[in-house]
């Protein structure tokens, strides 16, 4: 896993910068005079001048082998959108309406596949290369509201595949043949 999970963040932040003005004009529909504020990280308390705000936080991150000179790790972020609920007869609506669109922004097959802000890996052949997400998907969304219903979250899962090739001269202590294309070894025959 070698690409910085940080940079992801700050793909997902810029993705959803792209569709500001559409997520402001929603927020408008519930409260006058709101911008979402994202948030790099969670914090344990959010300032009401704050709200609605988005917190993105990152959760884990798995790998597993794709080919002998790749591996295709997985990284899950949390998202936690809190808003304000100043109208009781609105707050289910405010809080869903908002958190399907962001994940309606994020689950758009044209953000599905992204270039990773600031990610950019040295490849022997290629020289300098950037680092793209293969696939993305949002889910587990859940909803909750504090006691007096003023305060209302939902948070969810997204998560994304980056396909992350070894440094050349890793696959070239082994003999694979042709460092560019197999990507199954071939077992040597031996002299019985």
């Amino acid at each position: 896993m070698y690409t910085n999970v940080s940079n992801i963040v700050d793909t997902v932040i810029l993705v959803i910068n792209t569709q500001r003005e559409s997520i402001d004009k929603l927020l408008h529909t519930y409260v006058e005079d709101s911008c979402l504020n994202i948030i790099k990280g969670n914090r344990k308390v959010i300032p009401d001048s704050a709200m609605p705000s988005l917190e993105i936080e990152p959760v884990s991150a798995t790998t597993e082998w794709a080919t002998l000179r790749a591996q295709r790790p997985r990284y899950e972020l949390s998202l936690k959108l809190s808003v304000r609920n100043s109208n009781e007869d609105y707050g289910v609506e405010y809080i869903t309406s908002i958190a399907n669109f962001i994940s309606q922004i994020l689950t758009n097959p044209l953000n599905l596949q992204l270039k990773i802000v600031n990610e950019v890996k040295w490849d022997l052949n290629e020289g300098l290369v950037e680092t793209y997400i293969l696939d993305s998907f949002s889910d587990n969304v859940s909803y909750s509201a504090s006691k007096d219903g003023s305060i209302r979250t939902a948070e969810f899962n997204w998560w994304c595949v980056v396909h992350e090739t070894y440094p050349d001269w890793w696959h070239s202590k082994y003999n694979t043949g042709e460092t560019r294309f197999p990507t199954i070894i071939q077992p040597t025959p031996r002299n019985i």
